[in-house]
């Protein structure tokens, strides 16, 4: 199974340090690992989170920056945050 989605949690019994746990689901169980996460909560578990790497949604390794407005494919990219943001206001 390619893992999509990871739910992690502290496992504490009360004589140790607390262990880490997980459970692994696909990336199309998205509504199971988020009933996963409430149950660990409801159960008080510590640090309950959710990690994701969805193999649709996730570039190439070691693809980290847009080069010379361009993507890594090549495709145009011009947005920045501060056109997005306005003009700054001089006082």
């Amino acid at each position: 199974m390619a893992l999509g989605i990871v739910v992690y949690w502290l496992e504490d019994d009360g004589e140790a340090a607390a262990r880490p746990s997980c459970q692994e689901f696909s990336g199309l169980q998205l509504t199971q690992a988020l009933a996963c996460a409430e149950e660990k909560r409801r159960e008080g578990r510590r640090h309950v989170s959710i990690s994701t790497e969805l193999e649709e949604s996730v570039g190439r390794p070691g693809v980290a920056a847009v080069e010379a407005g361009r993507t890594p494919d090549g495709q145009a990219y011009d947005w920045s945050k501060a056109d997005r943001a306005g003009k700054v206001r001089r006082r």
